[in-house]
């Protein structure tokens, strides 16, 4: 069965709405996520699932499906053009009550699910952006590059889909011919995933991060593209039960 996510008004998100006029009338069950915790949904192996980041983290844990992830493959390292690194709310805490100020660094949830949205800090004063989350919050950094152009790419069996421009100025280009080589240079892909690629101010074509296809905004995506992304991605999470799932 094909179970999609209803919001708290009844409705579906962009997302799953795309997915149910894929599947079509009578083709799937609608459902609210506080359902699926409460176990009123027989979840199997056999089923299809769509919805947001923490439902699919419950119907993975439900299912049996250990899982983690990197937005940033080391394969991929060299198409970044800033430096990356982990840290934690505490370290950064620790840093800024010390120096005060620090360099602008955009900083996000290491986990996906994400407990305050990925922003600038370089001050105390921006501490309130932290949603009040732990000081034990796993975050990345990152140096603060200017992307001017921001598209979406869905791959699917390593195959580009399609380029979705989704941010900044639309007359200005990616490299596709550097997307292509990333494609080809990250080892070990999932079978489906989507790269987030991005002009920089310098020029440069960049790598914004690698995004899991399993709960992934659909953008400008044309539906079938959209649903195979996830079905492809979904069936293969299923393959790999009780394993250790790498992205």
């Amino acid at each position: 069965m094909n179970y999609l996510q209803m919001n708290e008004y009844s409705k579906f998100e962009k997302e799953e709405q795309a997915l149910a006029d894929y599947f079509g009338k009578g083709n799937f069950i609608p459902f609210y996520k506080k359902h699926l915790k409460q176990g009123k949904i027989k979840l199997t192996l056999n089923d299809f699932i769509a919805g947001d980041i923490d439902t699919m983290f419950t119907a993975m844990k439900l299912l049996g499906i250990n899982y983690e992830y990197d937005d940033y493959p080391k394969c991929l390292n060299k198409y970044l053009y800033r430096k990356i690194w982990e840290s934690s709310i505490k370290s950064l805490k620790t840093e800024l009550f010390t120096e005060y100020t620090i360099n602008p660094t955009f900083i996000k949830p290491k986990n996906k699910l994400k407990k305050f949205t990925g922003c600038i800090i370089q001050s105390i004063d921006d501490l309130n952006k932290l949603n009040n989350s732990g000081d034990n919050t796993k975050i990345i950094c990152s140096e603060q590059v200017n992307f001017i152009s921001e598209y979406r790419i869905p791959i699917i069996n390593g195959e580009i889909k399609d380029f979705c421009f989704y941010s900044g100025d639309s007359n200005i280009k990616i490299d596709k011919y550097i997307v292509q080589k990333m494609v080809k240079e990250f080892e070990n892909s999932p079978k489906a995933y989507c790269i987030d690629v991005g002009v920089l101010s310098t020029g440069e074509t960049a790598l914004i991060e690698v995004n899991d296809a399993f709960s992934i905004g659909i953008y400008s995506m044309p539906k079938k593209v959209y649903a195979e992304l996830l079905i492809t991605r979904w069936n293969e999470l299923k393959g790999h039960k009780n394993d250790m799932i790498m992205v």
